[in-house]
């Protein structure tokens, strides 16, 4: 039984482009393997309350039958799933890999817009990793108080990868990352 309570680990990496095994689609060894890489970035600060794992309520449209006035069939889209998070302390780096532009150590501006697409990993304090492969990253300034936090909202969306769905949870058992040997 899982509750997938709160958040407890918080990462970003480059959207995931294969799995090895396209039948069983995202290992949890896979995972491992990107939590592992050198190029993903951990978040080390989620400000107060601010994470949130949402799922809208489906649109579901009903059709009547004139004749009975009763129901006969209907049509349903799920709804949006989305990763909110506000990051309270970061670096120039962070800004720009989550919302775009140009940074340097001491330094961020403001760029052409293009979108940003990062796989975005989340482990919930009981040990549940939930995993968007590729997900549409939204970065913007957000006052939390009395400082301007970065607000980052991610939307799982269909990897075009044969094998690879858009969103999936993983018990912490599934996902063993090894430290790398001392010396």
């Amino acid at each position: 039984m899982i509750t997938a309570v709160e958040i407890d680990e918080l990462y970003y990496a480059e959207p995931i482009v294969s799995v090895t095994d396209k039948t069983a689609g995202l290992t949890g060894a896979e995972v491992a393997a990107i939590l592992k890489n050198a190029t993903t970035k951990e978040v080390k600060n989620v400000h107060g309350d601010t994470y949130q794992y949402e799922e809208a309520e489906a649109s579901v449209t009903r059709y009547k039958n004139a004749l009975t006035g009763e129901y006969y069939r209907e049509t349903s889209e799920p709804g949006e799933v989305k990763i909110n998070f506000t990051i309270g302390e970061y670096d120039y780096e962070t800004k720009k890999d989550l919302q775009g532009g140009n940074a340097t150590d001491k330094s961020w501006e403001r760029g052409k817009y293009k979108p940003i697409y990062k796989c975005v990993i989340g482990k919930t304090k009981d040990g549940v990793y939930v995993v968007f492969p590729k997900a549409p990253i939204s970065g913007r300034g957000s006052n939390t108080d009395k400082a301007i936090g970065l607000a980052v909202s991610a939307t799982p969306l269909s990897p075009g990868v044969e094998g690879l769905t858009s969103e999936k949870w993983f018990d912490e058992s599934e996902v063993v990352v090894t430290p790398e040997p001392e010396g």
